[in-house]
């Protein structure tokens, strides 16, 4: 195709209300069939749970069969974080060393390689104490969310079995993690939560907690069963998701989100298309697994920070679209989204160098909030 001459192309590298969305990643606490699909859940399993159709799909089995408390799917493709609820070798995968209920545990599933992502003996997590809930907060390299089963006093610092605690990194090993200055991140006491009750699953969404807990549990007026994702937004309680056909008898052990949209590459192409008045643009895949889709946004060049979004979908022809273009000289940025975040839209080339800073969102977006991370090394 003639390549377009007369479009200055920019690529983008790539509070809001609880909304329930899908896919979800899950793990349960003891083997469960769900009675939508029949499918049988295995605790050393984690399944993609999607709404509509309903469907549990197995997305990994960790070595071992031990029994998952906490799980969370990287931004780096392939790559996960997981709690044992026990020591386990898990099959002599790291190199003959336990996993200890206190360890975060990384593995690659296409290398096949685990190691020991957090230490928790060495942080400082008491002996009594397991790791019940992780995610993380700024993407790969960000901050890990804990929830631990029971009361757990780390240095000076209480937690309850429904908090989460905010660690810090510090350095390249397992052993280099700091509680953050400011903590508990989820205060359940302040919330609401009863004592009673213990944070078993939880995921971060920008300013958005998702919750799921052992018990049911009544916080206010409304009482959630296992089986149901809670949101937490900072002011009150809303049901996320409610898992089809979740027997009460289990509990959702683990729980994680897709991963953040992160950002397109430099690699974009921008083509006139014969016999016809549309552009065809054609982009690399996000650095990052959470991109679920592509929005393309157009501005009026030389009137910067302009765009708005000329589609959502990257339909067909995966990582190309075709749209018309508006009157006059534009610009297009392409920015990956999932149905609950958006990505970065690129930085802007600012002097002196090493000064850039992100493109501002479109004047309407594909999705909200804005989540940027870096991407995964």
């Amino acid at each position: 195709m003639k390549r377009l001459l007369l479009l200055f192309v920019v690529l983008g590298l790539a509070g809001f209300a609880a909304r329930a969305a899908t896919p979800l990643y899950v793990c349960t606490d003891v083997p469960t069939t769900e009675s939508a699909t029949s499918t049988t859940l295995l605790p050393s399993e984690i399944y993609k749970y999607i709404r509509l159709p309903v469907s549990y799909t197995l997305a990994l089995t960790v070595a071992g069969s031990p029994t998952l408390d906490a799980i969370q799917k990287m931004d780096k493709p392939a790559n996960w974080l997981f709690s044992v609820e026990a020591a386990n070798n898990l099959g002599g995968a790291l190199g003959g060393t336990d996993a200890d209920p206190r360890d975060v545990i990384r593995v690659n599933t296409v290398s096949g390689a685990y190691s020991t992502f957090f230490c928790g003996s060495v942080v400082g997590v008491p002996s009594y104490a397991n790791v019940d809930a992780a995610t993380l907060d700024g993407g790969d390299t960000g901050d890990l969310i804990l929830s631990f089963d029971v009361p757990t006093t780390i240095g000076a610092s209480t937690f309850e079995a429904a908090d989460l605690v905010r660690f810090q990194r510090t350095g390249p090993g397992c052993a280099s993690w700091t509680l953050a200055a400011a903590n508990p991140d989820f205060a359940s006491s302040v919330a609401g939560v009863p004592t009673t009750s213990n944070v078993i699953g939880a995921e971060t969404l920008g300013t958005l907690r998702l919750l799921a807990f052992d018990v049911p549990t009544t916080l206010g007026a409304s009482t959630y069963s296992p089986g149901q994702v809670v949101s937490w937004n900072g002011a009150g309680f809303a049901i996320w998701e409610t898992l089809a056909g979740w027997p009460a008898s289990s509990a959702v052990d683990g729980l994680s989100w897709v991963g953040n949209p992160g950002l397109v590459p430099p690699t974009i192409t921008v083509d006139k298309v014969p016999a016809s008045t549309n552009i065809a643009l054609s982009w690399s895949v996000s650095c990052s697994d959470g991109a679920l889709d592509y929005g393309i946004y157009e501005g009026q060049l030389g009137t910067w920070y302009s765009h708005t979004l000329a589609t959502c979908t990257d339909a067909g022809t995966p990582l190309t679209e075709q749209i018309t273009p508006g009157a006059g000289s534009r610009y297009y940025l392409v920015v990956p989204h999932n149905v609950v975040t958006e990505g970065s839209y690129g930085k802007s080339k600012n002097y002196p160098a090493g000064f850039d800073t992100e493109r501002p969102v479109g004047s309407a977006q594909c999705a909200s909030p804005q989540v940027v991370t870096p991407c995964p090394p």
